[in-house]
């Protein structure tokens, strides 16, 4: 089969009374597009993102060399601005895309999510540039789509190259990458760049209830807050940057991102006011351990500067964050071979979770929009302690050996005290080994006794 037997190319709105998309199923002066009438609609501009790169857009300035200043690589600007800008181009088929990603782009509404929407279509643009050459992102079919989330899902086909190591990615990323993809191309339909989205039916990998990300126990976090604590005097910003990771479960990009200005006085308390993921602001209180590595940091500071910085004046971003951790880990004596932000927020709603908060609250405090997603960051760790799995164990290796030879059947001995099968209590399940979990109560054989019946 030919590429040109799976691409479904699709076409771009051209401005002028005689343009019309009727025969490439697209808009035009007539015609029915997605079940609607697109004569009875008004014409639409084509997008335009009012600047020259993708690198001008705010939080998407490129990284040329280290420590330059730049927040995503370069390559990844380069690749997205080398898209077709006209749709007089010398490859058959190709559109003008780049301003509708542009635009798609810009619209983003936190630097975190336009950062992330480029990544993710970087590393689609690449595999697709290797799976069918010369082709564009108009070009995508449902098929297409299929295929990428199948390989980005087992680590094959182009896919191969294009993660870490070659390895196959975990649901959850998976499940990102498309959704991002739907974004652009249901953008693209809105902005009637296309007649239809080829993702929209695309479905994604089922993402499990509890996430993969593995959260500290609670020794473990307390005393990384002490570590924190033992560093603040020679290392100020990576102690206040711990304290608000372990004691808020922020995200990187949230605290990478936090001013002066959003720390205040708000009814007798000390508040911290950040933007979550999707633009939301909300506002936590802040314990007294916390304003006090907080201070330094807030004196002669501007309320629009951001509040942690690097020596050099470059951003406090997730990879500086994680030589923190490892600082205040190291000064704790804790022998954890990775902490990343991440792992702070799993533990944060982990913790909580097992000390009874309701799940609403945690909810509040990590800013998530639905409930599910928290429930997900709960590990459970009494659960755990007192799983099923252990509590086999414990009946399969509490039982005594047998040797070659011996009779496997057991003589029921009725022990008439209690009415109890005296073998079975004998053979009682031990108290387990592991922490939380109770033993199993041992079950009580009936008698002739009525007395001793349950009613």
């Amino acid at each position: 089969m030919s590429r040109d037997d799976v691409l479904v190319p699709t076409a771009v709105w051209r401005p002028g009374a005689g343009a019309t998309l009727a025969d490439a199923g697209g808009r035009g002066g007539g015609g029915v597009v997605g079940g609607v009438d697109q004569a009875a609609e008004p014409p639409l501009p084509p997008p335009a993102p009012l600047v020259d790169s993708v690198g001008d857009i705010a939080g998407l300035r490129p990284r040329r060399r280290p420590r330059d200043g730049g927040e995503v690589p370069g390559a990844d600007v380069d690749l997205i601005d080398a898209l077709p800008r006209t749709d007089d181009v010398p490859t058959p088929g190709q559109r003008a895309s780049w301003p509708t990603v542009a635009a798609w782009l810009r619209a983003g509404r936190t630097a975190a999510t336009r950062r992330a929407r480029l990544a993710d279509l970087a590393k689609f643009v690449r595999w697709w540039a290797a799976a069918a050459p010369g082709a564009g992102l108009w070009q995508v079919s449902e098929d297409v789509l299929v295929a990428y989330a199948e390989q980005l899902g087992t680590g094959g086909g182009h896919a191969a190259v294009l993660g870490r190591g070659g390895g196959p990615l975990a649901a959850a990323t998976v499940k990102r990458h498309i959704s991002t993809l739907k974004s652009l191309y249901g953008y693209a339909v809105r902005r009637r760049v296309i007649s239809h989205s080829p993702a929209t039916f695309v479905e994604t990998p089922e993402v499990g209830k509890v996430g993969t990300t593995p959260a500290l126990a609670l020794d473990e976090a307390a005393a990384l807050v002490r570590g924190a604590q033992q560093i603040a005097p020679r290392h100020p910003v990576d102690a206040a940057a711990v304290m608000l990771l372990a004691t808020l479960g922020l995200r990187a990009a949230e605290l990478e991102g936090l001013t002066a200005g959003r720390i205040e006085r708000s009814a007798g308390h000390w508040v911290i006011a950040f933007r979550l993921k999707g633009g939301r602001q909300v506002v936590v209180p802040l314990a007294a351990e916390v304003m006090e590595l907080l201070r330094p940091l807030l004196d002669g500071r501007r309320t629009d500067q951001l509040l942690l910085l690097r020596a050099d004046g470059r951003s406090f971003d997730r990879w500086r964050q994680q030589t923190a951790l490892r600082r205040a880990a190291r000064a704790a004596g804790l022998d954890i071979a990775k902490l990343t932000p991440h792992m702070l927020r799993a533990t944060a709603a982990t913790l909580l979770r097992a000390a009874g908060v309701a799940v609403e609250d945690v909810q509040e405090l990590l800013g998530h929009a639905s409930p599910v997603t928290t429930q997900r960051y709960d590990r459970g760790q009494s659960a755990l302690d007192g799983h099923a799995a252990y509590r086999l164990t414990d009946l399969l290796t509490g039982q005594p050996a047998t040797g070659p030879g011996e009779a496997t059947e057991v003589t029921v001995a009725v022990d008439e005290t209690n009415g109890e099968d005296a073998t079975a209590r004998a053979r009682r399940p031990r108290p387990p080994r592991h922490r939380g979990a109770q033993p199993l109560a041992g079950k009580r054989r009936k008698t002739g006794d009525p007395s001793r019946r349950k009613r």
